[in-house]
């Protein structure tokens, strides 16, 4: 367990300490603490936090204790809607929504939770979708051309939220959280140049979160992680793609499928 405290410390151990934006102190006693360099990490944690959480739910594998389900339930009128483009439909998102994982068939979960993990023949479908602000820019809105939750009313999603609790975090989320710190701390250390905060970027980006990205893998199934994507329409019944050894590629709709 690590304390927000203890990230920060981490992330200035990154720069080789705070030195004389300290007082010759290394690391700061209390990131709730009235010094200039406690205030700007408790300022930027949140945000390093949410960006390291968000990052990982677009690689379509998210830390585990900051996913959600939910049936989006009802769908916007149009009148509400910024711009809905090529979608059919619309749905507000959760409004500690961080980040959409998938937006993928409720059946597949329901049938897997009542079997209690005994064969069946419904397969995890992924569809296509976006996500946009609302009209008022208060929260974000789900836009897809497939309704897939068990009673083909709503959208079923996968989602990420914000997590302040610190204390369950693996290490390799810890670490992307102090690298990611120490990218943007360096100035009020004395690391004015850009070489120090580009090094920090290219650690993280390279390899504090390819390592997250490991490290949450094996916390899954990785089989069912891979899901073919089908292309939506105005009902989720559809047939899913047979996988193949190949890979896969990108329609011109965007859905993504095997070769």
């Amino acid at each position: 367990m690590a304390t927000e405290t203890e990230i920060a410390n981490l992330g200035l151990g990154k720069l080789g300490g705070a030195g004389e934006a300290l007082g010759g102190n290394a690391f700061i006693d209390d990131i709730n603490g009235t010094d200039k360099v406690s205030s700007w990490l408790k300022l930027n944690f949140p945000r390093a936090r949410r960006r390291v959480i968000t990052d990982l739910a677009v690689r379509e594998c998210p830390f585990r204790s900051t996913v959600r389900f939910k049936d989006l339930g009802a769908e916007l009128a149009s009148s509400s809607i910024p711009e809905i483009g090529q979608y059919l439909y619309a749905f507000n998102l959760p409004g500690h929504c961080l980040a959409v994982v998938m937006q993928f068939n409720e059946n597949y979960t329901a049938t897997r939770n009542a079997s209690r993990g005994s064969q069946s023949n419904i397969q995890p479908i992924t569809y296509k979708w976006d996500m946009i602000a609302n009209k008022a820019g208060t929260g974000k809105i789900l836009l897809t051309n497939t309704l897939s939750n068990i009673a083909n009313t709503s959208a079923f999603i996968e989602y990420v939220r914000d997590t302040p609790n610190t204390g369950g975090f693996s290490e390799e989320l810890i670490d992307c959280i102090a690298t990611l710190l120490a990218s943007e701390v360096g100035p009020m250390v004395g690391y004015t140049d850009r070489k120090t905060a580009d090094e920090m970027l290219f650690k993280y980006r390279e390899i504090a979160i390819p390592n997250a990205q490991r490290a949450n893998q094996f916390g899954f199934n990785n089989r069912v992680r891979q899901i073919p994507d089908v292309s939506g329409g105005r009902s989720s019944r559809a047939t899913p793609a047979l996988e193949s050894s190949l890979g896969t590629y990108t329609d011109a709709q965007g859905n993504r499928r095997s070769i």
